[in-house]
């Protein structure tokens, strides 16, 4: 039995639930370079676990943007959040979301734009740009319920 998605700002799960899991999946985004701390609690608690169930790792950033930031290997912030946390996923993926210019306050705008700059990304700050490659997040997807089938 599948179990609804949840947002962890809102609630969290027991550990008991994720226990009895047959697999995890952490959906988790970055802002200002860090995994939000939403993210590190629940990956804390994941790893207190004595017998964990396999974990599916997707991280939000816009560093996945260029082709070989998507992987474990390739993506600093989900290396680095693997390493943090001492965790094996199952799988490990990295998607790079949108950016859009329009819906950040000036400050969270300016503070994306220089960062932008210095990646040589979009810096226009009318830029919205969907970067979600849609047949990975498909591939992600179908590479969790292939997971739960042999658990």
């Amino acid at each position: 039995m599948l179990a609804p998605p949840q947002d962890l700002a809102v609630t969290r799960p027991a550990p008991a639930d994720l226990a009895g899991a047959s697999v995890v999946v952490l959906v988790a985004t970055v802002r200002y370079g860090r995994h939000l701390p939403e993210a590190d609690r629940f990956l804390a608690a994941y790893r207190s676990l004595n017998s964990p169930p396999p974990l599916a790792l997707a991280s939000v950033n816009l560093t996945a943007r260029k082709p070989a930031k998507t992987t474990a290997t390739g993506n600093p912030y989900l290396r680095k959040v693997i390493a943090r946390h001492r965790l094996a996923p199952a799988l490990a993926v990295a998607f790079a979301g949108r950016l859009d210019y329009r819906r950040y306050g000036w400050l969270d705008r300016q503070i994306i734009r220089f960062i932008m700059l210095l990646t040589r990304g979009p810096t226009n700050p009318d830029t919205c740009i969907e970067y979600t490659s849609w047949r990975a997040v498909d591939e992600f997807a179908a590479r969790i319920a292939d997971l739960h089938r042999r658990t």
